[in-house]
């Protein structure tokens, strides 16, 4: 049986065709201001690429910030409940979720079963997320799909000494008017992301296997450094990483 899984984000949507573990098609668009009209759009973009029509489906569901602007889904579950349900599955081993979303940071510590057993976020600021890369990166002239490649470039990596977008902002112009290469800046910037990874990931003490999603898992120059510092096997997600929260969002219509 195929089900829809729709996750609205702050700066993405996603929306996933799944039977069973196997993703059949997925679609990720810019979140704007017209959120109702994008969805119906997006979703019939993903069910064309499946060859499945609405009456096929056994079920959708919804998550993300803006699901509650969305008027259809059997199941709305916030994105913890998604994540988790998405790496128990497909990913059993691990009980540690590092996300790494567009406005926050989100650790996930899982029991044997895939339930939560805690979880931490930074969601009262910016750093450290999806939004952050972006807005550092436009100030060096980057678009976001740039990002990762301009700081794997880096030769000689500039350590940021704030956390704080404002801050960093600041000592990325002095960096600038210095004559620091990009991509230096840009590795050093990309380094402060990984060390909040990192920091919440330690306050959950030593966990034998994690994974990373979320848009930014896909950062080499953000999870190589995080990989290096967190004690624990890493297990890949077997999907594009961004992804999860929408796959479980699927999951999770097929489990109601």
């Amino acid at each position: 049986m195929k089900y829809l899984g729709i996750d609205i984000g702050s700066l993405y949507t996603k929306a996933v065709v799944m039977e069973g573990d196997e993703l059949l098609a997925a679609e990720v668009i810019d979140t704007t201001g017209n959120v109702a009209t994008e969805v119906e759009s997006l979703v019939d973009g993903v069910l064309a690429a499946a060859g499945v029509s609405r009456d096929e489906l056994a079920g959708i569901g919804v998550t993300g910030r803006g699901a509650e602007l969305v008027d259809f889904g059997d199941v709305r579950r916030d994105d913890i409940s998604c994540l988790c349900e998405a790496v128990s599955r497909l990913v059993p081993r691990a009980n540690l979720v590092l996300d790494v979303g567009g406005q926050s940071v989100t650790s996930i510590l899982l029991d044997e079963d895939g339930g939560v057993v805690d979880f931490m976020r930074n969601d009262k600021c910016a750093s450290g997320s999806g939004k952050f890369l972006t807005v550092m990166g436009a100030a060096l002239g980057y678009g976001a799909g740039e990002l990762d490649a301009v700081a794997v470039r880096s030769t000689s990596k500039v350590p940021v000494s704030s956390q704080c977008g404002v801050f960093v902002e600041s000592e990325l112009i002095t960096h600038v008017n210095e004559g620091v290469e990009p991509a230096d800046i840009m590795a050093g910037i990309c380094e402060s992301v990984a060390k909040i990874m990192i920091s919440q990931a330690l306050k959950f003490g030593f966990q034998d296997d994690y994974t990373l999603t979320g848009g930014v898992a896909k950062y080499e120059s953000v999870t190589g450094p995080a990989r290096e510092k967190i004690r624990g096997d890493f297990h890949s997600f077997p999907f594009d990483p961004q992804l999860a929260c929408a796959i479980g969002a699927a999951m999770s219509a097929e489990e109601a």
